[in-house]
């Protein structure tokens, strides 16, 4: 084998690096695209799947001044020789976003609007269409850009699909079409878990991918990765301690939040709701702590959970119906119903809470209300 000489041009050859997006916004990426005479697609998966190599093979003061104009826009970036090995390809992840506080739901949409470069009705979109998703493909330092420019009141879960593990959710339409989608999850050996709804968990990522190019056109398969799954830690009965009643005590009151003047009251109003929107991955583990304090909790799925609104109380009605007008829940000059009162329709269930907070700023007191 015969290796080719470095020439002294070959050692003055220079490329740079992208560390991070850092604080960088997204319509800074069509200023580097034109710069480079690159696509702009080509560019932006270089920045979003950081470290990674933007443009190699340039001279030294070329490199400098374009890593000056990538730091003053706010990238991290470096100039490395050619000598130097290149990064190796970082894992991608994808990411989702779920708000905790829903009167945050704002103040989240303006800073996921700035981050990806899009209208606020967009990222307004993507965070409510369940599960949240809101970035595909990027690195873990992108996903650490994300977070710090995200802040609080915000909970962000990020998810390598190649090593997730997914659920099959398919339409209860009945027809020919159902019937072929249930057919391919037979002959890829899926075990089924239901008949109706939730088909299949614990699929690999091979198999739910084949699955879904096969079928996304029909819209009646739903393909969801564990990792971006809720749910909501219910305490189904109080059942006999398996612990002295103080493990019962500093359970709940260190996972849930409950005085220990209550955990008796608590204990004894099952079903009530102890944890709410539970990332997937700390679920095992909370509901392992409660047995062992022999608190039996069940875990209900909320992501795709729909909701109704319930109207109990009214403090001041113009005020409320304006509200419900711009909200299209009340047609403009309709008078509101005595309370208590349902609203129409039903909302997946962070659009709910959302709403729910917009009504209670009002005055009203407001339920939500399972739908079945």
């Amino acid at each position: 084998m015969i290796e080719a000489a470095v020439t002294p041009a070959d050692a003055q050859q220079f490329r740079i690096l992208i560390k991070s997006v850092g604080t960088a916004r997204p319509s800074a990426s069509a200023a580097v695209a034109k710069g480079l005479g690159l696509p702009a697609s080509t560019v932006i998966a270089r920045l979003y799947r950081a470290p990674a190599v933007l443009v190699d093979g340039i001279d030294e003061p070329v490199a400098e001044r374009m890593a000056g104009f990538l730091g003053e826009i706010g990238y991290e970036a470096e100039v490395q020789g050619m000598s130097e090995p290149a990064p190796v390809p970082a894992p991608l992840n994808d990411v989702a976003v779920y708000i905790e506080d829903a009167r945050q739901f704002q103040q989240v949409v303006e800073k996921l609007a700035s981050f990806l470069g899009v209208a606020e009705p967009d990222a307004s979109r993507l965070i409510l269409a369940p599960p949240g998703v809101v970035l595909g493909s990027v690195s873990d330092a992108t996903v650490n850009a994300f977070s710090e420019h995200m802040g609080a009141g915000v909970s962000i879960l990020s998810s390598q699909p190649g090593k997730a593990c997914y659920d099959l959710f398919v339409s209860a339409e009945k027809g020919m079409v159902q019937s072929r989608i249930l057919a391919d999850m037979a002959s890829a050996s899926l075990e089924f878990c239901g008949d109706d709804g939730l088909m299949a968990v614990n699929v690999n990522h091979s198999s739910a991918q084949d699955l879904w190019r096969r079928h996304q056109a029909s819209g009646l398969l739903r393909v969801v990765n564990q990792d971006f799954l809720r749910f909501d830690l219910v305490l189904c009965e109080a059942g006999e301690a398996c612990e002295p009643v103080q493990r019962q005590v500093e359970i709940l009151e260190r996972l849930a939040g409950v005085p220990s003047k209550l955990v008796t009251e608590v204990l004894n109003s099952a079903p009530i709701t102890l944890l709410e929107s539970v990332p997937s991955a700390d679920v095992s583990a909370h509901m392992e702590e409660f047995a062992e304090a022999g608190i039996k909790v069940r875990a209900d799925l909320i992501t795709f959970q729909v909701l109704g609104l319930e109207v109990l109380e009214i403090s001041d009605i113009p005020r409320l119906k304006k509200v419900l007008e711009d909200l299209e829940l009340l047609q403009p000059g309709e008078p509101l119903p005595r309370a208590p009162f349902m609203l129409p329709g039903v909302m997946p269930e962070l659009q709910a809470r959302v709403t729910r907070a917009a009504l209670e700023d009002c005055g009203a007191r407001i339920a939500l209300v399972e739908v079945s």
